[in-house]
């Protein structure tokens, strides 16, 4: 499945730092721990609505009992949740070209990370945008499992004006997550990162 380029180019600087600024502010506005973008940013309409709709996420409501557009995971590890958190933003931070690729993150930022949760909005090259939620629990017997939930947020595009108004209003329509590479992208998506994380903890 090819997606067409997002228009960033299109964006002035000004207009495309102002509503950058409201975009992550509305982000993290209720846990303000990080907010990093990593690479290219999408298109400035993208990240002011991508802010609100990542609070409200409406295409999660009913998508997160149907499966075909979002996926979690638990995963065990033998480091602290500090570490695996530090991992997680490593790997992020260092994604190469490929991984980007393959994870369909043509876009990215880093909202929240502590040792409790990570949060990270995710755009694709139509800027669709998926949320990656993680959250760590410290282990008795040492170590921690951390929660992975990855989900798409709405129907339509945060690049269309209103997106997170009308991905409301269609909360109850069902659509699916398609990988380019076969299968469903929000399985494939944990699977990479799962060796993305393992490897920077080993690194």
């Amino acid at each position: 499945m090819a997606f067409p380029q997002s228009p960033n180019d299109e964006t002035s600087f000004g207009r495309r730092g102002a509503l950058a600024a409201l975009g992550l502010g509305l982000a993290t506005a209720a846990s303000p721990a990080v907010a990093e973008v990593v690479g290219p940013p999408p298109s400035g309409l993208s990240q002011a609505q991508g802010g609100i709709q990542a609070l409200i996420n409406p295409g999660h409501w009913i998508g997160q009992f149907i499966g075909i557009n979002s996926h979690g995971e638990s995963w065990d590890f033998d480091a602290s949740p500090e570490e695996v958190s530090a991992a997680f933003v490593k790997a992020l931070k260092n994604i190469t070209p490929e991984q980007r690729k393959a994870l369909v993150f043509t876009n990215l930022d880093i909202a929240e990370a502590s040792a409790e949760k990570l949060k990270v909005l995710t755009w694709t090259k139509l800027e669709w945008l998926d949320v990656l939620d993680v959250a760590f629990k410290p282990l008795a017997e040492g170590g921690c499992t951390a929660t992975v939930n990855i989900y798409a947020t709405g129907f339509f595009p945060t690049s269309i004006p209103g997106a997170p108004i009308l991905n409301t209003l269609l909360f109850f329509f069902p659509f699916a997550s398609p990988s380019p590479s076969g299968g469903m992208l929000q399985n494939n998506r944990c699977n990479i990162l799962y060796k993305m994380v393992k490897s920077n903890l080993k690194a």
